[in-house]
């Protein structure tokens, strides 16, 4: 089992939401025999906890939109002001997504999020340190 060496931090106050998310990111660890470190959070605040230990640590964003307190867009913000190389991908079941180009989303991916779509954002993010073909 490779190590990729990517974090990836999954936030949504949908503990189901993040349940599903972790078993497509599960799924392309055993298909590609390769280990990410996840870490999940249910809430914007506790995420920026986390970042603000250490704004070099994820690799890879997937937010939520619509949170309780901080949005994934306010969380997106604070993020891309202190991390400009670090990949941000919402999943949301929001229809107000202009507003996300201001932080530079790799993606915007609507929920229920597609397995096919998450791998080829992990393909690509991972790209440099993996490689892995979904064909077969």
């Amino acid at each position: 089992m490779l190590t990729a060496g990517l974090n990836i931090s999954l936030c949504d106050d949908g503990a189901l939401q993040r349940a599903y998310v972790k078993l497509i990111i599960q799924d392309y660890e055993s298909r590609c025999g390769v280990r990410f470190n996840l870490y999940e959070f249910s809430s914007g605040e506790e995420l920026l906890a986390k970042f603000n230990e250490n704004p070099n640590l994820f690799d890879l964003f997937f937010l939520d939109h619509r949170m309780k307190k901080i949005t994934g867009l306010e969380a997106a913000s604070t993020i891309r002001q202190r991390n400009k190389a670090c990949h941000i991908v919402f999943i949301t079941a929001s229809e107000e997504q202009e507003d996300f180009a201001a932080v530079s989303p790799l993606r915007v991916l609507n929920k229920p999020a597609q397995p096919a779509a998450i791998w080829d954002i992990l393909d690509k993010v991972s790209a440099e340190k993996i490689s892995c073909s979904h064909s077969g």
